[in-house]
């Protein structure tokens, strides 16, 4: 999950934000551009209630980045499944 903070955030914003995440379980990952800041969150982000995230004042919008169903993919099982006929 990627969260791009908006124009005008202030260190101590950033660093409240960065705190309350990882004490969420979650590590995260800052990205400081000439315009935005993005954080990476890395870890279990399905508990992490996005429209809560977003609807934060420093906040300008959230992605969901991992793939869904991945454990069932062909990265997960590069080979296709045997059937025998019982």
């Amino acid at each position: 999950m990627i969260a791009v903070l908006k124009q005008g955030t202030t260190e101590q914003q950033l660093e409240h934000l960065v705190s309350w995440l990882k004490s969420q379980s979650l590590d995260v990952h800052i990205s400081h551009g000439s315009d935005y800041t993005i954080l990476g969150l890395i870890g279990d982000t399905s508990k992490v209630d996005m429209e809560l995230l977003e609807s934060l004042e420093i906040v300008d919008s959230v992605r969901r980045v991992s793939e869904p169903f991945k454990q069932v993919n062909r990265k997960f099982h590069p080979e296709d499944t045997v059937v025998s006929a019982g």
